[in-house]
């Protein structure tokens, strides 16, 4: 038995109402919860809103604690980063960005006075920007995934206050450009994929 449109709206009204602020998280808890309340309905012959205060009572606390509210590092997204950074595709641009550092004259490039670690800064500022008006105040919605991608522009940030300690291109080696080049092109990638993967599901249940 599918649950109607005002049913789904109950469910997403309920968990809002619970401080489930993250949309991808309330879609999974409504999939969940709709699937338990379906079943009781053709199983018990119950209503919808019966079904729904049975199978909440029974099942609340467990729901709820899968909720996220707070948390500045997101662990299990950093490690989904890393893992992306050796898929075969970015692996491919890591070799071509790693044959541009070794086979180019960088001082041919850029200038003696450019600061590599202000454009490191740089980008992460605006990557960092991007992400809060956009979904913040743009789309005035909150997705966890999305967010807390911005864990992983924290620890470059952290990485590059620690590496970057010179600022003229010459004194900063190549391994060290190379190495943040691929973290700064790698996590805009995975941004980019979070994001599309979001947009194929923004209108669930709205």
């Amino acid at each position: 038995m599918k649950l109607a449109k005002e049913d789904i709206v109950f469910i997403d009204t309920y968990l809002k109402n619970h401080n489930v602020i993250y949309l991808d998280i309330r879609y999974e808890m409504i999939d969940h919860i709709a699937t338990g309340v379906e079943e009781k309905m053709q199983n018990e012959d119950l209503a919808f809103y019966d079904a729904f205060k049975d199978f909440m009572a029974a099942n609340k606390t467990e729901i709820l604690r899968n909720n996220k509210t707070s948390g500045t590092i997101y662990w299990d997204v950093v490690k989904q980063f890393l893992l992306f950074l050796v898929s075969p595709i970015i692996l491919v641009f890591g070799v071509i960005l790693f044959l541009f550092f070794n086979y180019f004259k960088l001082n041919q490039i850029f200038s003696p006075n450019f600061e590599f670690k202000e454009m490191v800064l740089m980008l992460i500022v605006f990557l960092f920007a991007f992400q809060f008006f956009y979904f913040r105040y743009y789309l005035k919605k909150r997705f966890y995934r999305v967010e807390k991608t911005g864990s992983i522009l924290v620890l470059i940030y952290w990485l590059q206050l620690l590496f970057l300690r010179y600022h003229e291109i010459e004194t900063i080696s190549k391994t060290t450009l190379f190495v943040f080049s691929y973290l700064l092109f790698g996590y805009v990638a995975f941004l980019t994929k979070e994001v599309l993967k979001f947009n194929r599901h923004r209108f669930n249940y709205t």
